[in-house]
């Protein structure tokens, strides 16, 4: 790696660097960045979603359909990507297009980055749930299931020192070839394989240590997500351990709750929207304190630098006073009326149930849906941490208290994005649309962090 990148990463406090594959709107990143870790190339397709992470990480955008113009390729828009840099490249494209050769370039010509002396430290990327989520169809043989392939090609391609791989919890009982339960199998043995050299050796496949539950590690939401470590196996002297817990019982810190993460931001009703932040004189516990910190980016220590980037500072969007994507959702009158039934810590689903053993669900079963689901409209519990949030949380989460869904802010916070963060695109789309909405792009990420502690794992393990 060349000397003037090193000298200014370590300006900017950044100890090791990465490539950040299906990226999102960049969750992984943001808590990696808290680590002291600066991805260099990110890789997303979704139109919205590149543009949130391109304005909120100050991302230099490479757009893979004007390179690959008609059955031509435009070299000379290439050649304004090849220069040293230490801007974050976000490649805007179907990471399949995107060739081996393309990412060598990209890391030689802008990092000083030749894989062969130098290497980025990780490789991470959260291939798309979709086809292994129990919430969805689990086609066998969905192409979607060889997506994370691209992540060890690349990897490999780079000569990458140790590879991160996410998904959900799913993927552990989906079936391959008739058998259930195979797929994960069939994954851990790729990442293994000396087909293509360097080989690699996952750290772990024991599903109670790579199953991490986010509000372990001080996100307000009870979400679980599998994490596979590889390291290239020519590390012998590379010992990384998987992040141990620290909030919940038996630790130090008590759960960050639904109500620690979203109770200081304005109370919207339906509809109706606030940019105006008041900041808390007074904190409930240490905990909200301590988290409401890392939102508004005034939380530092020794291991964990949460300031607002400069860049959004100097645009103007974002200030101590100000807020964004607070709006609450504009419910239709039914929709409303339906709200207004569920008590506080209830759900759809426990009010259609007491209307019936009460006798009065006559009256009002014309505002519930033909199908009752268990996970739609539940109120978040105040004191506890939040189920968990997905791409449908506008359908599932409700204020603890509002008549109302969460607005994409108190989304966002249940997912421990800094109130910094500028989400792009809708406010809300249809959802199989290639544009993302806020909601979706929220409920995707991965949790910054549960980034941030895992990211403190890689700089323990390589930082020598």
């Amino acid at each position: 790696m060349n000397s003037s990148l090193i000298q200014r990463m370590k300006k900017e406090h950044f100890r090791l660097v990465s490539i950040d594959l299906f990226s999102g709107p960049g969750g992984l990143c943001t808590g990696f960045k808290w680590a002291g870790i600066l991805p260099l190339i990110a890789v997303e397709w979704t139109d919205t979603t590149a543009e949130t992470y391109s304005i909120t990480h100050n991302a230099k955008v490479f757009e893979l359909a004007r390179y690959f113009n008609g059955t031509e390729t435009d070299e000379d828009y290439l050649k304004l990507f090849m220069c040293e840099s230490t801007q974050t490249l976000l490649i805007h494209g179907d990471i399949n297009l995107i060739s081996s050769a393309m990412v060598k370039n990209f890391l030689k010509a802008r990092y000083g980055i030749d894989s062969v002396n130098e290497t980025v430290d990780i490789v991470s990327g959260g291939a798309p749930c979709e086809s292994f989520s129990i919430a969805g169809t689990r086609i066998p043989g969905d192409k979607r299931d060889d997506l994370f392939s691209n992540i060890i090609r690349i990897a490999k391609t780079v000569n990458t020192k140790t590879i991160l791989f996410e998904n959900v919890k799913g993927m552990f009982s989906k079936a391959k070839d008739g058998v259930k339960g195979a797929i994960f199998k069939y994954i851990c043995d790729t990442f293994e394989s000396r087909d293509l050299l360097p080989a690699y050796k996952l750290v772990s496949r024991e599903q109670n240590e790579i199953l991490l539950k986010a509000c372990d590690y001080g996100v307000p939401q009870a979400r679980e997500r599998l994490f596979l470590v590889a390291i290239r196996q020519d590390f012998t002297n590379v010992d990384f351990t998987y992040p141990l817990k620290t909030h919940g019982p038996g630790c130090k810190n008590p759960f960050v709750t639904a109500g620690d993460a979203i109770l200081d931001l304005e109370p919207v009703e339906a509809g109706v929207e606030s940019t105006q932040y008041t900041p808390l004189k007074h904190f409930k516990s240490a905990g909200q304190k301590w988290f409401i910190s890392i939102m508004r980016g005034q939380y530092s220590d020794s291991s964990m630098n949460t300031s607002v980037p400069g860049h959004l500072l100097e645009k103007g969007l974002f200030n101590d006073n100000s807020i964004s994507c607070h709006k609450g959702p504009g419910h239709r009158k039914k929709k409303l009326e339906l709200l207004a039934l569920i008590k506080e810590r209830e759900s759809m689903y426990s009010t259609f149930n007491t209307l019936t053993e009460t006798g009065e669900i006559s009256k009002y079963r014309h505002l519930f849906p033909k199908t009752i689901y268990g996970s739609r409209n539940r109120r978040l519990l105040d004191d506890k941490p939040s189920f968990t949030v997905t791409s449908h949380c506008l359908d599932e989460i409700l204020h603890p208290y509002i008549n109302r869904a969460i607005t994409p802010r108190e989304a966002a916070r249940l997912q421990s994005f800094p109130d910094w963060y500028q989400f792009a695109g809708p406010y809300v789309a249809f959802h199989s649309a290639k544009e993302q909405d806020k909601y979706e792009q929220i409920g995707d990420a991965i949790p910054p962090l549960l980034g941030f502690a895992i990211g403190k794992e890689f700089v323990k393990a390589l930082v020598k």
